[in-house]
């Protein structure tokens, strides 16, 4: 198809910031796999032959358009607004013609079509399977932790005598909890992340339930470390890893009776915190980056659904740091004198890395390590 004019001036049009990371999710992201799916699930129908009429939305745009609402907080009129306005956008789209933008109600439906079949978790886990053939996820341990997201509280309806009638909340499936002293009403999503913070599992429930809940639904597939804050320590589930051979890496709190922590068990949370602790980046990530602080939707179902989106594309943002494709590379070395080396010298490009760029180009880092290795090698 010949560019025109108008896409001539374009192509190089675009936020510097925008256009990277677009452009980065764009390479990762499996569309035609996803697309494959939403036609066999009898989501998508492509028309095939039609003649007059307004053209069909691709089913790339209208994915695309879901994942662009999660990552930028937006509500559905306004994230066809900004596809109309925003070059980036258009770009991430790959949209040529005005017809395909789809609108506000399009979008709606769409995303419920996939919230009705589970769809958006079947996302969730093709994006895993596709980290995971590009070894992106490490098999070194699981990282487990729970967040808080608000829901909108219920408000009392008085008649005209000043009387309660009504103290229900629109989401009657919403709960109360309560956390450091303060009163929360919403829902809770659980994790669990590999040890560089990866989403590997997600899972909703009510913000009453407790956070060691879900523990064994998180971790079922571990099989070499755990680490998770006090709130999941028992004694049962202490003697449990120890039996499987999982090595245990819960912080230990005080028990009744016990008026501090022995040494042993200081140092240890010390150790164990410091690993434990990148399981809050994906809420960092996904609070203030995404600015999912809120339930977008009622009920449990929808939120469990929107929660699985939220992780994929989070998951997918994590995969862009080059740094984490070196780590993989040292951790399948066999050697390990070999694999001694190139961690020393990881660390040292880690540490220009923060001080310069967030990100770098993996295959220079590599030619980098290569080329010392080589001269460690003869020397």
């Amino acid at each position: 198809m010949q560019l025109s004019f108008f896409d001539h001036a374009m192509q190089y049009q675009g936020g510097k910031k925008s256009m990277k990371f677009l452009n980065e999710m764009k390479e990762i992201i499996p569309f035609e796999h996803l697309v494959v799916i939403l036609i066999e699930e009898g989501v998508y129908t492509p028309e095939v032959g039609k003649k007059g009429g307004r053209p069909q939305t691709p089913a790339k745009i209208l994915l695309g358009a879901l994942f662009l609402q999660s990552w930028y907080s937006l509500s559905d009129p306004m994230t066809e607004e900004l596809i109309h306005d925003r070059i980036s956008f258009r770009k991430f789209l790959d949209i040529k013609d005005e017809d395909t933008i789809p609108d506000e109600t399009t979008i709606c439906k769409f995303r419920n079509k996939l919230i009705k079949k589970k769809l958006l978790s079947r996302i969730f886990d093709e994006v895993k399977e596709m980290m995971i053939k590009k070894h992106l996820i490490l098999n070194e341990g699981t990282l487990v932790d729970a967040t808080l997201i608000h829901s909108s509280e219920p408000k009392r309806k008085k008649d005209d005598k000043g009387k309660v009638i009504s103290n229900e909340a629109h989401d009657k499936e919403a709960t109360y909890t309560s956390k450091r002293g303060q009163k929360h009403h919403g829902h809770k999503m659980h994790i669990a992340t590999d040890t560089n913070g990866v989403i590997k599992k997600v899972i909703g429930t009510t913000a009453s339930t407790h956070d060691s809940t879900q523990f064994d639904a998180l971790t079922e597939d571990e099989d070499k470390a755990i680490f998770a804050d006090s709130g999941y320590m028992s004694k049962k589930r202490k003697v449990k890893l120890r039996e499987k051979g999982i090595f245990n890496g819960i912080v230990e709190r005080r028990v009744r009776g016990q008026s501090e922590l022995r040494p042993k068990q200081t140092r240890n949370n010390k150790r164990f915190a410091k690993l434990r602790g990148l399981v809050e980046l994906p809420f960092a990530f996904i609070k203030h980056h995404m600015n999912f602080r809120t339930c977008r939707y009622l009920g449990l179902d929808k939120n469990q659904e929107h929660f699985c989106l939220i992780a994929a594309l989070r998951k997918s943002a994590k995969s862009t740091c080059s740094d984490r494709e070196v780590w993989i590379t040292v951790q399948k070395c066999q050697n390990r004198h070999l694999k001694a080396k190139y961690i020393i010298i990881l660390r040292i490009f880690q540490r220009k890395i923060a001080k310069n760029e967030r990100l770098y180009f993996f295959g220079d880092i590599l030619f980098e390590i290569n080329w010392i290795l080589w001269v460690f090698q003869r020397v």
